[in-house]
């Protein structure tokens, strides 16, 4: 596909102008201006404050970031529009819509925090990836033709070192946020700390010292860490830029960036070099994540450039990824972040969140892998399985083996170390449980080894609980009952779908034991015990009313469908049981995300009315430790967030049009409320607070009363 002269200069301006952006918050936090604007979106309330050094810098930013927004949304609106049947367009596009305005809600929750480091650190992670997004966009529209060639094996050093080089910058930007960019005084050692004791720091002096060169804690460890990774880095960034020039011939554009890459790489070794060296002069302080940014987007076009979808690399990346079970993954950490959301009665930490997101992870794609290894003979009989990774032969079966061992690995030692061992135990229980109880033992044995074995996809839960309290109460429990009940209905649905494959396969799964009849009658069974179990949350749990109208109507809703598949002949059961199937998804997805993603807004704006009660009762509700007018900043933050979350279920969830125009109207009242909650004065912000309450409700039911209206109008 072609591209016009037009739409290449866009992306390129779109890519400048993003650059720009970063590099100026790269200034931003250099200079420590990053509270110059101490509110937002306005500065100091206005929107042209007093130009005093620190605001300037500040607004400076927000303006870039302003001028970059408008850029970047023509460009996607223009892929959208013209280049949509380009599918590598399509899904950068996609990206870069949903990468920018997060990244404009990162960056209001980073200055309403008053800059913590980690959310500091995640909001440059996410401005590097939209970077990313929009170079292999530029290289794309420079050379439309380079993604479909095959590539040769050493684009793994590549890839590798664009990987390398994000987690140098996150490490980069966590060492500024952590305030530890000025504890190293030498290079490339660590050398004596500014603090140390004048007659101390002379008997140091030309002396190899391991307790100073190498420090293991303090401000200084995390200086050095910064180094460490950016020697190993480093290595792989010149192997890759040697053998991209070697290999110059197989692509246009290699030779030239495997030039600049490896000139750019060693100039901010320079630069890095040249901070604590020249006493962290400006200049060399601003130069460094600029000149950062700037290898980033080397990297990851000379990635771009030598890797190809066709090569043996990506296709083992993909059956590694394959092996994990993404799918099943996804709604997994959606469970698990219903029980940290429920447990911290708002927002949990965000250590614990990123752990447990990360340990989660990886403990449920360790235990798919392990499943894809001992169901690797059920999987070859079968037909919707005979093309997975190990039937099809594409992955020796010990490379499934260790890499579910070394997930499991990962997973119980960023648990047991970053959230606590109760997590972390329970992780790894869930696998085990799995694997021997389920796959080896029930799925082979009886009818039904999906009720007793479902209790393993139910732990997630119980382990985002436990991350967040380091215990379990009967909350926890009924999350878990929840998601265990919910399983038989839609596993057996599924097995209606498939039972040929079954039969095939010699898996006694019910439709293949007790017939289809007996099944549906299973599956409503299971769908009705659900209805009470969600109002039991409702009353133990301390959740709204909205929660009990969603409960209610979804429950109601996974019961009608339950009894049309009973009642349907043999012609439409298949299609009866491929809806009750795919409603079992959404309905467990949607009835997570009650619980979490509308919940920190609505009880803000609750204990914002309530707060002397809080107050008197020692509970640390944000009003209480932060203040009203912070509360109002992180409710508004979560509104606007809560926005182009429902423009990406209706991307990707296929709903229509009628729930689009909803979720835009209901999301746009409710940042507007939230606005005004910020805006009102002392005497004002009650009555604006319970608005927002009462209006958060409304929006909930709302919100989903239009998904149901949209399905039902497309059935």
């Amino acid at each position: 596909m072609s591209f016009s002269p037009r739409y290449r200069a866009l992306v390129y301006g779109s890519l400048i102008a993003s650059f720009l952006v970063v590099v100026w918050g790269g200034i931003v936090r250099v200079t420590g201006s990053g509270l110059g604007c101490p509110d937002w979106p306005l500065c100091h309330g206005q929107f042209l404050p007093s130009l005093d050094p620190a605001t300037r810098i500040e607004w400076t930013h927000r303006f870039l970031a302003i001028v970059g927004g408008l850029t970047v949304a023509s460009l996607v609106l223009w892929s959208l529009i013209v280049y949509r049947a380009d599918r590598r367009l399509l899904v950068l596009a996609i990206a870069v819509a949903v990468l920018y305005p997060l990244q404009a809600v990162l960056g209001a929750i980073t200055v309403v925090l008053e800059l913590p480091p980690e959310w500091v650190t995640v909001h440059l992670a996410n401005a590097e990836l939209l970077l990313a997004a929009l170079t292999i966009l530029a290289v794309i529209v420079r050379w439309p033709k380079i993604a479909r060639e095959r590539a040769p094996g050493w684009t793994w050093l590549a890839v590798a070192a664009a990987a390398g080089t994000f987690v140098l910058l996150v490490s980069g930007a966590y060492v500024r946020g952590a305030n530890a960019t000025t504890a190293c005084l030498n290079w490339p050692l660590c050398g004596a700390p500014a603090s140390m004791p004048p007659e101390l720091l002379n008997t140091t002096v030309n002396r190899f010292v391991p307790s100073i060169d190498f420090p293991t804690n303090g401000a200084a460890a995390i200086a050095m860490l910064h180094r460490y990774i950016a020697a190993g880095v480093g290595v792989v960034v010149l192997l890759a830029c040697i053998e991209a020039w070697r290999h110059r011939r197989d692509a246009p554009g290699l030779g030239p960036l495997a030039i600049g890459t490896a000139v750019i790489f060693i100039v901010q070794v320079a630069i890095g070099a040249a901070n604590p060296l020249s006493g962290f002069s400006p200049w060399a302080l601003g130069a460094h994540p600029a000149v950062a940014s700037l290898l980033w987007c080397s990297v990851i076009g000379l990635a771009a450039v030598a890797w190809r979808p066709a090569s043996q690399q990506g296709a083992l990346v993909r059956d590694l990824i394959a092996l994990t079970k993404p799918a099943i993954m996804s709604l997994l950490l959606l469970t698990a972040l219903g029980g940290m959301f429920l447990a911290a009665h708002g927002i949990p930490p965000f250590g614990i969140l990123a752990a447990t997101l990360i340990g989660g992870a990886a403990a449920s794609g360790g235990a798919a892998s392990l499943n894809h290894y001992f169901d690797r003979d059920i999987d070859e009989r079968m037909r919707r399985t005979r093309h997975r990774p190990l039937p099809a032969h594409r992955v020796p079966t010990g490379v499934a083996v260790w890499w579910g061992i070394a997930l499991n690995v990962i997973a119980f030692v960023v648990l047991v170390v970053f959230a606590n061992l109760l997590a972390a135990t329970l992780a790894l229980a869930g696998t085990v449980f799995y694997i021997l109880v389920y796959t080896v033992w029930l799925k082979r044995s009886t009818a039904q080894n999906i009720v007793i074995g479902g209790a393993a996809g139910a732990i997630p839960p119980l382990v985002g609980w436990a991350a967040v309290t380091g215990s379990l109460d009967l909350s926890a429990w009924l999350l878990f009952a929840i998601v265990f009940f919910w399983t038989p209905a839609h596993f057996w649905a599924l097995a209606l779908l498939i039972r040929d494959d079954y039969e095939r396969a010699g898996v006694p799964m019910l439709p293949v034991v007790r017939g289809d009849e007996a099944t549906a009658w299973n599956i409503l069974a299971y769908a009705a015990s659900l209805l009470p179990l969600t109002l039991l949350l409702f009353i133990i749990g301390g959740l709204g009313y909205v929660y009990l109208a969603v409960a209610v109507i979804l429950g109601g809703l996974f019961i009608a469908y339950a009894f049309r598949l009973l009642r349907s002949g043999a012609a439409g059961r298949r299609a009866m049981a491929r809806a009750v199937y795919l409603y079992s998804l959404l309905y467990l997805a949607l009835l997570f995300v009650a619980v979490f993603f509308w919940t920190p807004a609505h009880f803000w704006a609750l204990a914002l009315l309530i707060r002397d009660d809080y107050e008197r009762a020692g509970v640390p509700m944000l009003p209480v430790v932060r203040g009203d007018e912070a509360t109002a900043w992180n409710i508004l933050a979560y509104a606007a967030s809560l926005l182009p979350l429902t423009l990406l279920l209706f991307i990707i969830g296929g709903l229509g049009y009628v729930y689009l125009a909803v979720a835009v109207i209901l999301g746009g009242l409710f940042i507007a409320y939230a606005f005004r909650l910020l805006r009102s004065g002392a005497a004002g912000r009650r009555a604006m607070a319970r608005a927002v309450y009462l209006y958060s409700l409304l929006y909930l039911a709302l919100l989903f009363v239009a998904i149901m209206v949209d399905s039902t109008l497309r059935l």
